[in-house]
Formats: structure tokens, sequence, C-alpha cells
């Protein structure tokens, strides 16, 4: 085991650190069906770059001076954590006192170095991680979905009158179970749930908005029930923790004693991060874009639970339960990449799945240092001036396209050209970089070689873990709150992919290929005559490779039958079986209304086929279907999440530090009890194209069929506007025929331009 990566400790079947008191933790070890408990003692601390800061604390405590030149010089340990605190207060006083300065936190003094959190420091110190020796399905978790009533649109759980009619539970060991509304009263429900917890003992809860909607509600309603809730190991009730910043609410997290809390919605948030692919982070939505919704999938809209429970009331069942299986199949999917990280950092399991990745490297690397009782850094003051390679060549239609991309360009740099930050004086960081690179590469190897989908799903999981930091280690250099940050480094990074990826280029085309675009993240090209099929084309990636620096490769990642390519960055790609592939908010993104992201990517299939004439057809449909009113009023509708208190939005647009917005226009004006992470569904009225969405809209609901007023000219005029995303792909009279409402046009002459944008580099 690589203690840099693992820790220096081994212990096996940790599912959960909890704190108990000052400088106490509870271990929970998961042996088969049980759970053991075992209390350690541990010693709050943090570091300090000048010991007389400390002069005038009359406490006992630990002074350690570190080993070489880094800025934080000592290490100070106490015997709990009310004396390290004072220990914080002593010093912040001195501080200010010495440099004429009010500081009143320790994160506005460089001079201490503090993690505050008892149980990062427990694992800081110790060297212990959760989970090791176990693998995904050896914890136990249970997955939760509630149903509820109301009265009204929406349910509240403050309103005395709503209520929880049922609560589904489902597990990763095939139990499934539903708390029934019709046989209990929510009183008895709260009860039953609690008692099912505590016998089954799971190591994590799971649910889909558990954070945002299903906790919060249990526990409001408990509280008007006078039922205590006690879903913690220790029979506690859940522990609302709220998270602010500049003086606003940013996060409501909740804390299960000795449980962990898994929110599948945040690991769809995080997932589409990187892949920006999802129309919706809806349960139904991401499961059928996973491929693990049922067959016999029941759909009901928010709107209408209350009326099935009413009226069918077995239907409802049905639903709840195949929410609850589809959470746990979901979280099947995201979760394992975190429960593998989750065994190499000194963090809880939902810790990880929320840290950022400068945070996962930086404990590593703090807990290396930590070990060896060897000094800190403090940040560098600075920017880069270095930035990615982006580059476009030509843009229009292409076929027979190749994708090929250096494998880790970033990572390989740092790794081949020994790229670390100066002031790591124990030279820990490319040694982690190495041992984790190392270890992906024999991952994915018993991933390829795997026998069964199961130890194929696990190696994959395994992988990814990996993966998820190494991406992470440049970026940290770049960091400006990154005490081992170092700006120079970074930019010698990218001003080293940057010449690896120009001599790329210009040995493709020296080879007789043609470059259509590049960045970090790949080439697309069309390689010479005789290498353009997917058979051969991975013999002309082989060969352009073997130019390349040892270490750094250029792996085949794709064969496309054609290619669309637009902007940097936006394109759209074919392949052999017909699916389509769009990358670039430039061409669609989340922002547009549900009909325009549709109109787009019709339109760029067509073009990827040379349908001409059925694009022709489209527009001229879509605009007479928003001219006579007889589109689908959510086709028009766009949604916005509320990422603020409403209060916030009104103090900021005041303060002139963000522009007015048609949602939360709406959320003031209706009154309602909205909340961040609320979302809010409007259509656009008015008669004139150019109005202010903000002074002219509706929520959809409040749309009637019978006396419709969208706004006809705006609708129109962005049609036209997200028309005009083509018009480089044609002559300025063939776009004006197709983007025109006449009849009996003959596209048989229409040609799809190719534009030169600038010279492949030599």
């Amino acid at each position: 085991m690589d203690e840099l990566i693992y820790g220096h400790n081994t212990e096996k079947n940790i599912v959960a650190v909890q704190q108990i008191d000052e400088s106490r933790v509870k271990l929970y070890f998961r042996e088969g069906n049980l759970v053991r408990e075992e209390i350690r003692n541990f010693y709050p601390f943090f570091f300090i770059s000048d010991k007389s800061y400390l002069e005038g604390f009359r406490k006992n405590f630990w002074l350690k001076k570190l080993k070489g030149n880094n800025f934080y010089q000592y290490v100070c340990a106490f015997n709990d954590l009310t004396d390290m605190w004072n220990a914080v207060r002593v010093i912040l006083r001195n501080y200010s006192a010495r440099h004429m300065v009010k500081v009143e936190t320790y994160a506005d003094a460089e001079i201490i170095y503090l993690r505050p959190d008892p149980v990062h420091q427990f694992l800081l110190q110790t060297g212990i991680t959760l989970f090791k020796g176990m693998e995904f399905n050896d914890i136990y978790r249970i997955q939760l979905d509630i149903e509820t009533y109301t009265r009204h649109r929406f349910s509240n759980p403050e309103r005395i009158e709503d209520r929880i009619v049922l609560i589904a539970l489902s597990d990763n060991r095939g139990w499934k179970h539903i708390i029934d509304g019709r046989r209990k009263n929510e009183k008895q429900m709260l009860s039953e749930l609690v008692e099912i917890i505590q016998k089954k003992d799971p190591d994590v809860i799971e649910g889909h908005n558990i954070l945002n909607f299903d906790l919060p509600y249990l526990i409001k309603r408990a509280e008007l029930n006078e039922v205590e809730l006690s879903l913690g190991r220790d029979k506690s009730k859940p522990k609302v923790a709220t998270i602010t910043y500049d003086k606003e609410t940013v996060f409501t997290g909740i804390e299960i004693y000795g449980r962990h809390i898994i929110d599948t919605l945040i690991l769809v948030q995080l997932y589409d991060f990187v892949k920006r692919e999802l129309e919706s982070y809806s349960l139904k939505y991401v499961s059928r874009y996973f491929g693990i919704s049922s067959a016999n999938r029941i759909f009901i809209p928010g709107e209408r639970v209350s009326w099935y429970w009413e009226n069918e009331p077995e239907t409802l069942i049905k639903y709840a339960i195949q929410d609850a299986e589809e959470t746990r199949k979901l979280s099947e999917l995201l979760t394992p990449p975190y429960f593998y990280l989750t065994q190499m950092l000194p963090f809880s399991f939902w810790q990880v799945i929320k840290s950022g990745s400068s945070s996962k490297i930086e404990s590593m690397l703090v807990r290396a240092y930590l070990r060896q009782r060897h000094s800190l850094p403090k940040p560098d003051v600075g920017f880069q001036t270095t930035g990615g390679y982006t580059d476009i060549f030509y843009t229009g239609i292409f076929e027979n396209v190749v994708h090929a991309d250096i494998e880790s360009l970033y990572p390989s740099i740092m790794i081949n050209f020994k790229v670390a930050p100066k002031k790591d004086e124990l030279g820990v960081f490319l040694k982690m970089l190495e041992g984790l690179t190392k270890m992906r590469i024999e991952a994915k190897h018993k991933m390829k070689t795997a026998e069964t989908p199961k130890e194929k799903a696990k190696y994959d999981a395994i992988q990814s873990s990996f993966k998820i930091l190494i991406n992470s280690f440049y970026g940290y250099l770049g960091y400006s709150r990154a005490i081992f940050n170092d700006y120079e480094s970074a930019d010698k990074v990218t001003s080293i992919g940057q010449d690896i990826l120009k001599h790329l280029i210009a040995e493709i085309k020296k080879r007789g290929g043609k470059v259509i675009e590049a960045d970090t993240d790949g080439i697309y090209f069309l390689p010479p005559e005789e290498y353009s099929t997917e058979v051969k084309s991975p013999d002309f990636v082989k060969q352009v490779s073997s130019i390349l620096p040892e270490g750094i490769n250029l792996v085949y990642n794709g064969f496309y039958k054609k290619m669309l390519s637009y902007k940097k960055k936006n394109y759209a790609l074919l392949d052999k079986d017909g699916n389509i592939e769009i990358k670039g908010a430039s061409l669609i993104s989340r922002g547009m209304e549900p009909f325009a992201r549709k109109y787009i990517a019709q339109c760029i299939r067509y073009l990827l086929n040379g349908e001409i004439e059925k694009i022709h057809e489209l527009y001229k449909s879509l605009f007479k279907a928003i001219s006579e009113r007889k589109i689908d009023i959510f086709e028009l509708a766009k949604t916005e999440t509320l990422r603020e208190k409403p209060e916030r939005y009104i103090e900021m647009v005041k303060l002139g530090r963000r522009n007015k917005s048609a949602g939360y226009e709406l959320a003031i004006s209706r009154g309602k009890n909205y909340r961040p992470g609320d979302k809010i569904t409007y259509y656009i009225t008015g008669s004139t194209p150019d109005v202010k969405s903000f002074e002219n809209c509706k929520l959809v609901e409040e749309w009637n069929p019978f006396r419709r007023d969208e706004n006809v000219a705006y609708y129109l005029s962005k049609l036209n506007e997200y028309s005009r995303r083509f018009e480089i792909f044609f002559k300025p009279d063939d776009f004006k025929k197709i983007f025109s409402l006449n009849d009996g046009i003959n596209f048989d002459n229409v040609e799809i331009i190719t534009r030169k944008l600038k010279e492949e580099i030599s």
C-alpha cells in the first residue's frame, strides 16, 4: 500500500468516524452484518509560522519545531478543542496588536494554517481513511423516498394540513418496504422509519434531492408530530448545519450521526459539470439517460401526487418504490469512484464528494508533511500568464474525421518533464502523481481483462477515482489559495502543452492530414486518403505519435462519419451508427428554450446528412406553430434555478452587482416561500420582439390555453436568431432561401460552405 496515497494507517473496514466530544472520536467498523464501535483520543492542532504569537496563552499544549524552510515552522497540538480555539484567540489578539490591524478570524491571518473539522484533523493525524479493505457493495446502503400530500400546488412541511403519505425504502441487499399512510398516521409512520433505520443500521442513506427535500421535510414533520427522529447511530436526531458565505446561506447540510448521506442529485450535477449533456437533473430524466429506468416505469408529475393518493394509491405506491430503486441504481453508477477516493483521502464520504479538487490534493500533501513533521509553505501571490491551447482552422462539414488526444496531457508533462511546486521540499507531489498514474494503468488493464460485468465495473470505478485525482494536480498549481501553488510551474506545463500540440498539428499536416480543430482535449483531423477508414486511421495516429517525447502518448479516440465544425470547441459529430454528439454552448446551451434546443439539434442532423430541404421545412413548420399559437407552451418556457434567496437578489440588484432576472422577479411578485434551489418556469408575454423579459414574464402554470398570451413576435425573433447560427455554412442567398417561408424552392444547387480560417501550423 502506498502510504502517500492511502495514508500510513492500514486499519480496515472503518465505515465512519464521528466526533464524540472535544477530544475523542468514535470509529465504526463493519464486520459482515455487524457493526462494532471503538473510541479514540485525538489532539486538535494547527500550524503556525512564529511561536511568539502564542505569548500569553497559559494552558498546556505541545509545540513542535518542524523540519525544512517553509513558512509554517511549527505545529501546535492541544488537549481539546476549547484549548485550541482559546489559543487561536490569543494569536489573533497578538497579531492585531503587532500589525495594527483588527483581525477577527483565523482565515484572515496568514500566520495560521488551520483546518477546523475535528474528524478531518483526526484522519490527518492518524493516516486513517474510511473503507480500506472494502468494496463498494460491502457497505450497507438504504435508499429513501417520500411522497407528500397537499391541497395546494406545492407541499409545505410547515403547513399543518399537509403530510407525508408514503415512505419508500430499499437497500443494496434486495430488500424493499413501504410505510403506508393509509394504515398509519404520520406520527406512526415516522416512528416506524426510526425503528427500521435503528434495526437495519445502514452505513449510508441515499436519496435524490434528499438534502433539500426528503430530510428537511421529515425533520419538520417530526417536530410537528413530537416524534424523536432518532436516525443516528447514537440515536440522535439529524443535525442541520448551515454554511454561509458573504453573509448568505449557500448550503444547508444535514448530518446523521455515524452514517453518511448521499444525495444522488448532487452526483448528477457533478457528472454534468464535466459532460454538459443533461437537459434535466430529475430522477426520471437521468434514469432514462443512463438506461436504468424499468420498462414498466410509472411517471407521475409532482403536482399530481395528491390526486393519485386520493384516487389511485396503489399506482402511487409502485411509483414511490420505483423512485427508491432507481436511486439505488443511480448511486451504483455514480458513487463508486467517490467510494474509492474515500479510501485515499482524510475526509468523510460526503466531504470527498463535495470538496474541491484542490482540497483533495492539499489534504494528501498536508498528511504527508505532518507525518514527517515537516514545515508547510504558504500560498504564492500572483497569477498564471499562459493558458491552454485552443485553435480552429476550418468551419464546415467534413467526412471521415479522426479524433486523437494526448493521454492525460498535463499530468504526463508534469511527470516526464519533472514539473512540481518548488516549495515541495519533500518531493511528494510528483511521487503521488506517479503512483496514482501507475495504479490507474494497472486498474485499466484489469478492467479490460475482467471476466464479469461486476468485476469490470469495479475496476472502472477504481481507475475513475485515480483519474479524478490525477487531473487535479495541474489545477492545484495555479490555485490562488493552495499552499503549494506555483504559477511559474503551472505556466511551464501549459507552455510545454502548447508546444506539443502545435508540433502534432504540424506533423499531421506534413504527413498529408488536415487538422480541423485542436485543444487540450484532443485533435480532430482528416487523415491522408490512404488512412481515411476506421480500420486504417489508428495506424496513422501511431505514426504521428512516434515523434512525441518519451512518456507522452497520442492515442486514437474515435472515427466519425461526419463532423460539423462551427467555432472553437463548438462542433457536432456523427458516428457510423447515426448517433450525433453536440459540443459547445455556442451551438446549444441549457439556457435556451426547449423548442430552440430541439430545433438546432434537428438542423444539425439534417446538415450532417445533407438534407437541406428538411431544414427549410422544419423552419417553416416551427414558424407557423409559433405564429398560430399552436406550439406547446412548455416548448417556449425557460426554467431558472434560484441560486440565492430573493432578499439577497434584491440587495445585489440595488448595489448594481447583478442584472434583473425574470425568475427572481416572478418569485418576488408571487410572494411564495421560494428558497435557493427552487426552479421557476416561465414564458414571455407582450407584443414586440424587444421586450425586457423580467418585465414581461409569467409563470407557466398561469398560462391559459383558452387565452394564449405568449409573445409571438418575441419567439419568432428568437427562432430567427437561432437560425443565424447556420449562416456560416451557406452563401448569403442560399441562407435566405433555406430560412424563409417560400414554397416550391429547389435546393439541388445549394452547397454547404467549407471555410478556411487560418493556415495550419507548419
